[in-house]
């Protein structure tokens, strides 16, 4: 458990504090057992529910922790009664409250979809939730509704980002850029009845360079102009390609810019790309 992790928790029981119609609010330890006062019902009590570090497809560069998290919305109630429809309509409130402040204050930030649990929604969000279930009811003890989630952040951002003829258009996500081997033109030339043969030297070939990444945005329009601004390099024209560690290569042409699926969004818009250069010489 880190201080970002707590600080994480302690902005969910705020959230929740402020929802009206709950008494108390609190925060314990993953699986501690919580004896809640009958006059402090109804009550939230969010737990920690374990980390998943992850990255984007295709881009092992930066660190994303997902924190994953319970909160038990809990009171006196017996389902199919007033009293229960009372705690489903609370657990909703309290449901909206946390999606309505999605990165908790700018604890949160939106990162890779979860290999762990794939029914949280949004996949990218920096909170996610999953729906809401109704938890095993013990004799003597409050019925408990149970909205599990999990909300991330960036553990270790990547640092530098590549340049386009000094336009940056890459900065708004982690990428990386994987430069292939040179290539030597050579001619081999053989002749009958002669062993061996003659090897002609044609100089430099073209170097293949692909860059993966993803590129985010505030809003869907947004992200078409930065994807719009990235096409209108497929000119058939040679530039200068810095790499996020600072190497130029110069006289690399873009031929194509392919999008990885759909783009995603969670407090931002996600597009997942990769794009394919031709160093046409050194």
């Amino acid at each position: 458990m880190t201080v970002t992790d707590m600080e994480i928790l302690e902005a969910l029981r705020r959230t929740l504090a402020a929802v009206h119609g709950l008494r108390l609010a609190r925060v314990v330890r993953q699986g501690e057992s919580v004896e809640i006062p009958l006059s402090r019902l109804p009550a939230a009590v969010v737990e920690p529910a374990g980390t998943e570090s992850l990255t984007w497809p295709e881009v092992p560069v930066g660190r994303y922790s997902l924190l994953g998290w319970r909160a038990a919305v809990m009171d006196r109630a017996v389902p199919g009664t007033r009293a229960f429809e009372s705690l489903v309509s609370l657990a909703e409130t309290c449901r909206d409250a946390i999606a309505a402040v999605p990165t908790l204050g700018g604890k949160a930030a939106d990162g890779p979809p979860s290999v762990r649990d794939a029914a949280l929604a949004p996949g990218v969000g920096a909170t996610r939730m999953a729906p809401t279930r109704l938890a095993e009811t013990l004799p003597g003890r409050p019925t408990s509704l149970v909205l599990a989630g999990a909300s991330g952040y960036w553990a270790l951002s990547m640092t530098g980002a590549a340049t386009l003829d000094g336009e940056s258009l890459f900065s708004s996500g982690p990428h990386v850029v994987t430069v292939g081997s040179p290539v030597r033109r050579i001619k081999d030339q053989a002749f009958n009845g002669l062993g061996g043969g003659l090897a002609l030297d044609l100089g430099d070939g073209p170097r293949e360079i692909r860059q993966a990444g993803v590129l985010s945005a505030a809003s869907a329009p947004a992200l078409a102009l930065l994807e719009a601004a990235i096409e209108s390099f497929i000119d058939g024209r040679p530039y200068t390609l810095g790499t996020p560690t600072g190497t130029d290569y110069p006289l690399a042409r873009v031929e194509r810019f392919e999008r990885l699926g759909p783009p995603q969004a969670g407090a931002a818009w996600h597009q997942p790309y990769r794009i394919t250069y031709r160093q046409m010489a050194r």
